[in-house]
């Protein structure tokens, strides 16, 4: 398969696949399948801030882009939309005066990684940035699937 795409890297599927074009061309209409939905939970926990929703959409994004070699926008964007997501849903609760098991967790989960990490999501924790991020997302999922199709007409 051709190397030469921008966006997309199929490295890992052929490694996972032995090669096989047909079963590398069914993962690929399966991920093309599910933008739709992941674009559609990003849109609704925007527009409903549901944070909640869109960090469990980004989490479920991030091992989908990242099996289509789309790394950056995995490793990076994805998880730093995540974990903005958390810090606002957290936040969100602890105004509200609840105390939970899934504060704890979110409390958890934010506090183990580096404190630079933790600065930049509390400096970035802010619509503004999720919807960035978000643009984002579709920007360079559309431009993928372009290339996936590409990748499954030859």
């Amino acid at each position: 398969m051709p190397e030469n795409y921008k966006h997309i890297d199929l490295a890992y599927l052929e490694s996972i696949t032995d090669g096989s074009k047909e079963i590398i061309a069914e993962l690929i209409t399966i991920f093309i399948e599910q933008i739709p939905e992941f674009t559609q939970d990003f849109e609704d926990g925007l527009s409903q801030k549901d944070w909640k929703k869109v960090a469990s959409a980004a989490h479920k994004a991030k091992s989908s882009v990242l099996s289509m070699g789309i790394n950056e926008l995995g490793n990076v964007d994805l998880k730093n939309l995540e974990l903005v997501a958390k810090q606002m849903l957290l936040d969100r609760i602890l105004e509200e005066g609840e105390t939970s098991s899934e504060a704890d967790q979110l409390r958890k989960t934010l506090e183990s990684y580096p404190e630079d990490k933790r600065e930049w999501i509390a400096a970035n924790k802010n619509e503004e940035v999720l919807k960035q991020l978000i643009d984002k997302f579709n920007y360079i999922v559309e431009e993928a699937v372009k290339e996936l199709n590409q990748v499954l007409e030859n």
